[in-house]
C-alpha cells in the first residue's frame, strides 16, 4: 500500500472511517469516546475554575439555568463517551456531537474552529461506526456460513 499520510489523509481517516469491517467501526467508536472524554474533561476543567467550586455547588442548587445546562452537557459527553466504549450510545453520540458543533461555531475562535474541526471530524466517524455497529451485519470481517 502506498504511502497516504498526511494531515489531509489523516483528517480524512477521522471523518471517513472503514466501516467495512467490524473492528474499524469499533476503532471509530473507540476514537469518538476519546474524543468525548477529552471535550467533557476540558469543559468540567474551565468551568470548574472559572466558576470556582463553592459558587459552582451554590449556583447547582439555586437552579441556575445556564450552570444546570452546561452540567447536563458536560453529564451527556460523558454518557455518550462510555457508552461508546460498549458499542451502544448512537443517540447520545449525535446529540452531543450536534451540540459541540454548536458550541464551537457559535462561542469560537479561529483557533477553536480549526480544532474544533478534527475533533468533530472524529466525532462524525465515531457517530458512522456506532450506526453501522447498530445494524450489526455486513462487515467483510464476518463469517458467513453460505452452504449451512
Amino acid at each position: 500500500m502506498a504511502y497516504q499520510g498526511g494531515l489531509g489523509g489523516t483528517f480524512k481517516n477521522l471523518w471517513s472511517p472503514d466501516l467495512t469491517t467490524r473492528a474499524g467501526a469499533e476503532s471509530a467508536t473507540q476514537t469518538a469516546s476519546t474524543v468525548f472524554f477529552i471535550i467533557a474533561g476540558l469543559r468540567s476543567f474551565v468551568m470548574l475554575f472559572s466558576v470556582g467550586a463553592g459558587t459552582l455547588v451554590s449556583a447547582m442548587f439555586a437552579g441556575n439555568i445556564v450552570i444546570l445546562l452546561v452540567v447536563a452537557e458536560i453529564m451527556l459527553m460523558f454518557a455518550a463517551g462510555f457508552l461508546l466504549r460498549q458499542g451502544r450510545g448512537l443517540i447520545l453520540a449525535i446529540i452531543g456531537a450536534v451540540l459541540y458543533f454548536l458550541g464551537v461555531l457559535l462561542g469560537g475562535t479561529i483557533i477553536s474552529w480549526v480544532v474544533g474541526a478534527v475533533l468533530l471530524g472524529a466525532l462524525v466517524g465515531g457517530v458512522r461506526g456506532a450506526l453501522a455497529l447498530s445494524r450489526g451485519t455486513g462487515f467483510d470481517d464476518d463469517v458467513i456460513d453460505t452452504f449451512s
